[in-house]
């Protein structure tokens, strides 16, 4: 459980699609999440994400099954948003897998994996490839990622050893699970790790590099070339398997940052939300630490029961929303 003044664990991770409906054929009828709620986001919402007069927004907030954490919100914005935050695959592929920034949103699914990736082909989306099996540290995953709805990146997994420090029990408690983990490309470790530990007050649960043995493999999985060495660090609220950060830092094959890119009002993944017990003391010490403040505290009004927020972007080009019920 979140320390006093600090913040908890992902809440909900945010996706911005061109066609909510769509969306819902892969993440409510394949993935078979639960529709908590629906409506169109309140203008007090969107001024503080800073979007301009006469946007708009219909939103759809999806569980596994009910669970707190790990929720997704799919948001199509009126004018059509363009603009994607991450073009890493495809033919369009603009940016680079290293590049520093938010990459992916990750789902487990039950052992074996080949049937899920049948499912989701045959829906009409592309893998980027296939099942790849590797360990880090004393963790056995098979992962495979693919182009979802405006080619974001989704990822699914199987968990063959994951401590409960990763993989809640239970999961993935359906055909699909919760986010349990987004992942965000890592410019510099030791800022990364001021930011997660000292600012947020987060634990790192994971804190590897890739052994020579699996490098080929978690090379092919996160679209680099053979060689490159790879860093994994996973951040959690203590105590909770759900809503993690995992941050993957390439050395020195690290790319661009994706200045300004994750931030409401693009296609793909665009927002982190966080819940905090203390707002205030949260500002306070991140903007003495020197983190860009994107939103002050601001009260937040026709989205449901009244609450606070604030907007500030992390180390790595994250932009994450803080939230005080």
């Amino acid at each position: 459980m979140a320390k006093s003044g600090y913040a908890g664990a992902m809440r909900m991770a945010t996706v911005g699609v061109t066609d909510l409906d769509r969306a819902l054929t892969l993440f409510r009828n394949i993935m078979e999440l639960k529709v908590e709620r629906e409506g169109h986001l309140s203008g007090s919402l969107l001024a503080a994400w800073g979007l301009p007069a006469g946007i708009s927004g219909r939103f759809i907030e999806l569980s596994c099954k009910g669970y707190p954490l790990g929720w997704l919100r799919l948001v199509q914005y009126q004018p059509h948003a363009s603009e994607k935050v991450r073009l890493d695959f495809g033919e369009e592929n603009a940016d680079s897998g290293t590049d520093v920034g938010p990459k992916a949103i990750d789902f487990y699914v039950a052992d074996p994996i080949a049937p899920y990736v049948e499912q989701i082909e045959h829906a009409g989306y592309k893998f980027r490839s296939p099942p790849v099996k590797h360990q880090i540290g004393n963790t056995v995953s098979e992962e495979c990622l693919f182009s979802g709805p405006d080619g974001v990146p989704v990822l699914i997994m199987v968990g063959h050893v994951h401590a409960e420090t990763s993989m809640r029990p239970g999961s993935p408690d359906g055909p699909f699970s919760e986010i349990p983990t987004i992942s965000v490309v890592a410019g510099d470790l030791e800022g990364t790790r001021r930011f997660y530990k000292d600012g947020l007050g987060l634990v790192a649960v994971a804190d590897d590099e890739t052994g020579d043995e699996y490098r080929d493999k978690v090379d092919d999985l996160t679209g680099v070339p053979h060689g490159t060495r790879v860093h994994f660090l996973l951040w959690a609220d203590e105590g909770e398997a759900s809503g993690k950060i995992l941050c993957v830092h390439f050395f020195d094959q690290t790319g661009k940052r994706l200045v300004d890119r994750m931030k409401p009002g693009k296609l793909g993944f665009s927002l982190l939300t966080h819940d905090t017990d203390d707002l205030e003391a949260l500002h306070e010490r991140l903007s003495g630490m020197g983190y860009d403040i994107v939103q002050p505290p601001v009260d937040i009004k026709g989205d449901g029961d009244p609450y606070r927020m604030m907007m500030v972007r992390g180390p790595n080009e994250e932009m994450f929303e803080f939230t005080q019920r």
